[in-house]
């Protein structure tokens, strides 16, 4: 098999779709932080969130277009979302990562290694 047609694989596709997926998600919510956080409510910072989770919608479609099951592609794209989360916060918005956060990142490790076992 060569890589171009391991990378079109609908496995592939539906991994790549979900780390999008769950980057795209991490950006909105800073920026629909930020847009709380701002005293002028920039109106910026809304529309770009709305906006990416616009996208979200369309790469979850596409994910579910390549077969992939509604359960996994969320236990997947809900456990890189905790990881990006709390990663973009404290990158972005100077949040502290405390003790029970890096264990709930080890246990979505955990989920998505024992989710993907098949």
């Amino acid at each position: 098999m060569t890589t171009v047609n391991y990378i079109l694989q609908p496995k592939s596709i539906i991994i790549y779709a979900v780390v999008l997926i769950t980057l795209f998600e991490a950006t909105a919510q800073v920026f629909l932080k930020k847009f709380e956080l701002d005293r002028h409510h920039t109106y910026l910072y809304l529309l770009l969130g709305v906006a990416l989770y616009f996208i979200v919608c369309g790469l979850l479609c596409l994910c579910y277009k390549n077969k992939g099951g509604l359960g996994k592609v969320n236990l997947i794209w809900s456990c890189m979302s905790i990881i990006f989360v709390i990663l973009f916060g404290y990158i972005f918005l100077e949040e502290e990562i405390k003790m029970h956060d890096m264990i709930a990142i080890v246990f979505a490790f955990l989920a998505i290694y024992f989710a993907n076992m098949d």
